[in-house]
């Protein structure tokens, strides 16, 4: 969410969900928020009790769609990417049942960027430039790193490298039990039930495991316990589950002899995407996220991630769309040779065909031509530019409205309703209200309102009013309309909404904060 609203990024900011028993807790909370005492899984009434927050709503697919782009760009720095695996209940610490953690292979990749601790410095970076904070550590383990990473740099009396905001560190060779008798026994990814139990029997650290007798642990506290120490130790292999497509959707192509050859490379790309259009063809499949990795020789690999507006298996398509993104890139690498291309759909959706009526060929062309130009927007600009609004059914106008991106997201391109009497509702919904209906709205809404000066007699509407140093006289109004924020959203928002005529012929949508007696600009009618 601090990605597509920066704005946030200052204040005390919560996620909320429902949960069956409770009602509504907090899902998540940032750093300001946590520092006020605001802890996840907590009730959201105690929570808006003792801290002044911004509350907004927890949208798991969201959250998902997020890491799996993370992963899909992350294959600039590894070829094996994948989430972490979950348990049946989610593990201490955790009020979620999400992957919330990336785990990528690094064997043999970091001599690439001059060492592990480059390798990790560069990961930070590239997630600050998003304005994600991440935790990284390597290990020789998974289950090392797992714990380093959640539970060694979380930890504010620890000091490891960072960079402006994510925190790293490398675990040497012979480092992983040492560090690992530091930690807790949360720290092993086990139930909270196991946690309870060994802290009744006073183990708090991994290290006081060891001098419990293995068996007696596997009697009384299950076997999946000495599994998850023994993958942590590296006795037991646990493998990568890598974000990645059915195999028939991903092709490639080594090369005998690396080329630095701008025309060759076009070539190879050309032909991969030709060759995943025909499967994706017969499978009646089209593609709404494509992944394109270059491997060089010597350098990093390149790696391009595209989104589409609706499923398609247009091969042209998809190679104009790559091509833009390849000469850019590859011009910034200063010759770099290619020796092994890949590209793969991440996301696939069934092709809708629809039968067009006799003489709507022109407004079929119109959808095949916008679709077209929200994908090669998206190729250039990037997903989080090219945004749709979605509608939310808030009380408060400025949360009403939520924005996403249009391409690559399986909602999309899905078969319209062609229900005669619910598309005649939704013409009459969508018809223009009168100047006199309580519910109408303006057309341009400010993003946040602003503060204005307003002449108005006791609580009634405003006579004038001053915004941007012009100052404005009523001739007529519509209101009050008020609105008011629910209580689970912090502080209460108590707003007397006025649709405001001037004398200039101008339209206004004007309100009262009840609550400090101000007056605000939200909005304007053409």
């Amino acid at each position: 969410m601090l990605v597509t609203h920066p704005d946030l990024a200052n204040r005390a900011l919560v996620l909320q969900s429902r949960d069956a028993r409770r009602g509504l807790v907090v899902a998540a909370a940032n750093k300001l928020a946590q520092q006020q005492g605001v802890r996840p899984g907590m009730p959201l009434s105690e929570a808006v009790a003792i801290a002044k927050l911004e509350v907004r709503e927890h949208q798991p697919h969201e959250d998902i769609d997020a890491l799996c782009s993370l992963a899909e760009q992350a294959q600039q720095f590894s070829p094996i990417v994948g989430l972490e695996s979950l348990d049946k209940q989610p593990w201490p610490g955790r009020t979620l049942l999400q992957p919330e953690c990336l785990l990528l292979d690094v064997t043999g990749v970091a001599t690439l960027f001059g060492g592990e601790e480059h390798l990790l410095a560069s990961i930070a970076q590239w997630l600050d430039d998003q304005r994600y904070l991440g935790c990284l550590a390597i290990a020789g383990s998974i289950g090392t790193a797992w714990a380093v990473a959640n539970y060694a740099l979380r930890n504010p009396r620890v000091s490891p490298q960072s960079s402006n905001h994510s925190r790293f560190q490398s675990i040497p060779p012979a480092g992983d039990r040492t560090i690992l008798e530091q930690l807790p026994v949360a720290a092993l990814r086990i139930e909270s039930t196991v946690v309870a139990a060994l802290k009744r029997l006073g183990v708090q650290l991994i290290g006081e495991l060891w001098q419990l007798p293995r068996d007696g642990l596997a009697s009384r506290l299950g076997q999946h316990l000495l599994t998850r120490w023994d993958q942590a130790l590296g006795i037991i292999d646990e493998p990568i589950a890598t974000l990645h497509e059915s195999p028939e959707w991903q092709v490639e192509q080594s090369l005998e002899y690396a080329t630095e050859n701008r025309q060759t490379i076009t070539e190879v790309v050309r032909r991969l995407c030709r060759e995943l259009a025909l499967r994706l063809n017969r499978q009646n499949r089209g593609a709404l996220r494509i992944v394109c990795r270059l491997d060089l020789v010597d350098t990093t690999p390149l790696v391009m991630c595209l989104g589409l507006f609706r499923p398609t298996d247009d091969a042209d398509h998809l190679q104009a769309l790559l091509t833009g993104q390849l000469e850019h890139q590859l011009s910034t690498r200063g010759g770099a040779a290619l020796w092994r291309a890949a590209v793969q759909a991440t996301l696939v959706a069934p092709l809708v065909w629809q039968q067009t009526d006799l003489f709507d060929v022109q407004s079929t062309g119109q959808r095949q031509q916008l679709s077209r130009l929200v994908d090669n927007l998206s190729s250039r600009l990037g997903r989080q530019q090219v945004l749709q609004a979605n509608v939310e059914r808030q009380s408060q106008p400025e949360l009403a409205c939520t924005l996403s991106p249009m391409t690559g997201r399986r909602m999309d391109g899905q078969k319209q309703s062609t229900n005669r009497k619910l598309s005649s509702r939704l013409a009459r919904r969508r018809a223009e209200p009168s100047p006199d209906d309580p519910l109408r709205r303006p057309i341009k809404l400010l993003a946040s309102p602003v503060a204005i000066d307003a002449l108005a007699i006791a609580d009634g509407p405003p006579t004038q009013f001053t915004f941007q140093g012009k100052t404005y006289q009523v001739h007529n109004h519509w209101g009050p309309e008020r609105l008011e924020s629910g209580w689970w959203r912090g502080p209460s928002h108590r707003r007397d909404y006025f649709r405001i005529a001037t004398t200039d012929g101008s339209w206004w949508w004007i309100f009262r904060e009840l609550n400090s007696s101000r007056w605000f600009m939200h909005g304007m009618f053409d």
